[in-house]
């Protein structure tokens, strides 16, 4: 297994697709916050667009994710790789394990740092502001880490059974697409079950906003959130999301001991 992660981390330093495409994102993300900061409906920096555009953190890096778990568990599918490694004598859950958990931690460690990229670049260009206590919203982006650990998981469950990382990437694209949709649908619910929705919470601060009429400036409002970090959205997001890619990865390994490996 040792042996196989090695070989694996390998290809991934030598894979010129994923290494750009991932720089590509990450100059994304430069320009995203470049264009919303000091643009939003909130006013307060950048802490003002992380408010009124919180999907900026976790939406187009979910794409990303799904990228970097096709190419790692499916690429190999088009030269029979793993046929080989079986032939040498690694045992299917070794082959498996190595696969699937290289793809989701790597995918997970790099996706959770792209979603720090908006925020950086905002401080960077337009300072933080008050409307968010920053503490509190890089705990809340630390705690990524453990939605998209589960949904790298799950999409690596479906590139074992469909062995085509084309298709996974229409998958994560569809769920990145989605994801602003059904997150602001369920924002204020407090299931973790759902990665996105989870996503969604982890971004949702609770506030209030009033306004003024000012005879120069017409209609002025004023916000003020709560961006605190309660226990219970520690443990259930930890809990949940470790639980689950444990399912998933049970699920993986049970199709793929099956696996022909045609």
């Amino acid at each position: 297994m040792k042996n196989i992660i090695k070989s694996i981390w390998y290809e991934i330093r030598r894979s010129k697709m994923l290494i750009r495409m991932y720089i590509l994102f990450f100059i994304i993300f430069i320009l995203v916050a470049f264009l919303n900061v000091g643009d939003s409906v909130t006013p307060g920096h950048t802490s003002g667009m992380l408010a009124d555009n919180p999907s900026i953190t976790y939406m187009l890096q979910i794409f990303i994710l799904g990228f970097m778990v096709a190419i790692i568990c499916g690429e190999d599918y088009k030269d029979k790789v793993a046929n080989y490694e079986v032939l040498s004598g690694h045992s299917r859950i070794s082959i498996f394990m190595a696969r699937g958990l290289m793809a989701i931690l790597v995918g997970a460690v790099a996706t959770t740092i792209l979603s720090f990229v908006p925020m950086i670049t905002g401080i960077i260009l337009d300072g933080w502001g008050d409307k968010l206590v920053l503490g509190d919203i890089i705990v809340r982006q630390l705690l990524f880490f453990f939605p998209y650990l589960r949904l790298a998981a799950f999409l690596a469950v479906l590139t074992f059974l469909v062995k085509n990382p084309y298709i996974i990437m229409g998958v994560a694209f569809l769920i990145c697409d989605s994801s602003v949709l059904l997150g602001q649908m369920l924002s204020h619910s407090k299931s973790f079950f759902v990665s996105i929705f989870n996503l969604s919470l982890l971004t949702s601060y609770d506030g209030w906003n009033i306004y003024n009429l000012d005879p120069s400036k017409g209609i002025v409002r004023y916000y003020a959130y709560n961006s605190s970090v309660s226990s219970e959205m520690v443990i259930g997001t930890i809990v949940v999301s470790l639980i689950m890619t444990a399912v998933y990865l049970f699920m993986g390994y049970a199709l793929f001991r099956r696996d022909e490996l045609n």
